[in-house]
């Protein structure tokens, strides 16, 4: 691998991950990195968890108040919203003509029992942060903690990571993966069957008759204990998908919907067979005139999948009810 120094490509979007895989990573890699931004007066922007906190206000002591800081749950809620909020952020630096490093810990940890990998999910996000990103001035360095996530995960993680940030300084990453072609390896994304039998399933031909799914559905989400507010994104999310499947597949749209553990999970299903490109939703819409119907989804669901087999075209949306309700006022 070959060495960048700290910052890769000068004045240029730079993408890196720090895979922390000892109980001294932080000290010997992220640490000198930071004293080397404060000591230029460079800004970097600190999402991390409460424990790198921790270490980091404790090495620096006075000096970790040069880093400006940011809660968590500001930018870590859904793996959609997460995106999404650090594209926004980009843009207000831009607009500032200011360049800043941000060093950001995904809030995702890799839970066996879920019924879809979050972890998994949200590196299409990060594969797809070298595209569209990519017109920004800042850099990312992206915290993995290797004790958890799966080896799998870790070793996808270097894959959608053009660089490394190591001992020795900012590396060329030589397993990284074009976005595309990492997405295109990775589906279909979610071949888990359907349930026989769901609490929510209907069938529609018309866009008319698409408020009836969109109301069922909002009857099922209250019936889970969803606030307002939360059950409105499901329903949101819900009726993108199924006029999506009107539009641009073919009639009828089936929508079938259940609960496992604390997740609502919704899965939209047309006859048209039609291939979603594995990008889509991925770009925030640019006009009016552009589609947004599965951008707007995987903004409020937590995870987004889809798949085309068997003359079929599936989209599913997970909605984990801690994770929905990050930041909503639930009643107690």
């Amino acid at each position: 691998m070959i060495s960048l120094a700290d910052g890769g490509r000068s004045g240029t979007f730079d993408h890196r991950a720090l895979v922390v895989d000892a109980d001294d990573t932080v000290d010997r890699v992220l640490l000198p990195f930071l004293r080397r931004k404060i000591t230029s007066d460079q800004p970097v922007l600190m999402v991390v968890g409460a424990d790198t906190e921790a270490v980091v206000r404790d090495r620096l002591g006075p000096d970790a108040h040069a880093l400006q800081w940011a809660p968590m749950n500001a930018f870590y809620q859904r793996t959609g919203f997460t995106y999404s909020r650090f594209l926004r952020y980009l843009r207000e630096r831009q607009s500032r003509q200011e360049v800043v490093h941000i060093i950001a810990e995904p809030d995702v940890v890799t839970d066996p029992d879920a019924p879809v990998d979050r972890s998994a999910a949200y590196l299409g996000y990060e594969a797809m942060a070298n595209e569209v990103y990519t017109c920004y001035r800042c850099s990312i360095t992206c915290v993995w903690h290797s004790h958890r996530q799966a080896p799998s995960i870790i070793d996808e993680v270097r894959r959608v990571h053009q660089r490394e940030l190591s001992a020795e300084g900012v590396v060329e990453n030589p397993g990284y993966v074009a976005p595309g072609d990492f997405l295109g390896e990775r589906a279909p994304a979610d071949t888990a069957a359907v349930p026989p039998v769901t609490e929510v399933d209907l069938t529609v031909w018309h866009v008319e008759e698409a408020a009836a799914c969109r109301a069922a559905v909002a009857r099922w989400a209250t019936s889970q204990h969803f606030v307002p507010t939360a059950v409105r994104q499901v329903v949101t999310a819900t009726g993108e998908v199924v006029t999506n499947g009107l539009r641009h597949g073919r009639p009828p749209v089936r929508t079938r919907a259940w609960s496992q553990g604390a997740t609502l999970i919704v899965h939209v299903e047309d006859h048209g067979g039609r291939c979603i490109p594995v990008d889509a939703g991925y770009r925030p819409p640019v006009s009016p005139a552009d589609p947004a119907g599965l951008w707007v989804a995987r903004q409020l669901a937590d995870v987004l999948t889809t798949r085309t087999a068997g003359g079929r075209t599936a989209v599913r949306m997970y909605f984990p009810f801690a994770v929905i309700h990050r930041n909503l006022r639930v009643p107690t």
